[in-house]
């Protein structure tokens, strides 16, 4: 499952980063600037059959649309803290802490 407001939230910070406008993500999706508007919203989830799309005329990968990290680009040593991270609340309220978050 994935969190469809982080989906919205980063397709606005793309688009906006990118300088791409909702009419110009329309027309290549084949859809009206309203269908996009909603997408950014997230008032409408996004077809997956655009999320290909999407992600090439935003010029970033899947993983940032949907605001996932890729394990593939993570060190053996990340991958372990994350891991600890995700398992252990200690590990967490510590880094946390460390972090200031």
């Amino acid at each position: 499952m994935f969190d469809e407001k982080a989906v919205s939230r980063n397709l606005k910070k793309y688009l906006s980063q990118s300088r791409i406008q909702q009419k110009e993500l329309a027309i290549a999706c084949g859809k009206t600037e309203g269908t996009v508007s909603h997408w950014v919203e997230g008032r409408v989830s996004i077809p997956i059959r655009y999320i290909p799309v999407i992600c090439e005329m935003l010029d970033i990968t899947l993983y940032e649309l949907f605001g996932l990290t890729d394990t593939s680009l993570l060190s053996e040593t990340e991958k372990k803290v994350l891991n600890a991270y995700r398992k252990d609340d200690e590990f967490r309220i510590i880094t946390n802490r460390i972090l200031n978050i």
